[in-house]
């Protein structure tokens, strides 16, 4: 139960971060994990949730169809891979605006900091959006790398919406 416990606050704990704005009482919220199935084995400190896995905590809301969770006994160095068709994950951040990211495979490794996102990947906050065959990201250094696939001619897409004008813009009148 405790892996249990520690794999729902992790995995929360971790994705809220790689947002900088994540809405912040999403963590003082209580974590839900349903799965059709879920298999834990404290000797080698490893989760395994399969079908239709769901975990909602606050605006937090993720889906997939496999999810293992295993820390080879250290604390600290948790390992959790998502895999789903596609695998998804979305938050609602302070200012409203909704982040949403999905893919064939997700990996996020805590000693490292760093999420994985591979095959099909689409990762949209707000408007904008960024896609590609693979996207990583390290939550310290806030630096997202993605890539193409060279194979199928696919690059890096990235769509950025234009920020509204705040200010109401003054008629110009032409001196004649």
């Amino acid at each position: 139960m405790k892996l249990l416990r520690l794999s729902a606050l992790l995995l929360v704990g971790v994705l809220t971060q790689t947002t900088g704005y994540a809405l912040t009482e999403d963590l003082k919220k209580q974590a839900q994990i349903s799965a059709d199935s879920q298999n834990i084995d404290l000797g080698k400190s490893i989760a395994i949730y399969k079908g239709n896995v769901k975990i909602t905590q606050g605006s937090i809301e993720i889906s997939a169809d496999y999810l293992e969770v295993f820390n080879h006994g250290k604390r600290g160095e948790e390992v959790m891979v998502f895999s789903g068709k596609p695998a998804q994950f979305s938050q609602t951040m302070d200012d409203g605006a909704r982040i949403a990211a999905k893919a064939q495979d997700i990996r996020f490794e805590r000693a490292n900091n760093l999420i994985k996102m591979s095959s099909d990947v689409a990762v949209q906050w707000g408007e904008n959006t960024v896609s590609g065959d693979a996207i990583s990201y390290d939550i310290v250094k806030r630096i997202l790398d993605a890539d193409g696939n060279p194979k199928n001619d696919e690059q890096v897409t990235t769509i950025l919406q234009p920020k509204e004008d705040k200010q109401p813009k003054e008629d110009k009148k032409v001196d004649e």
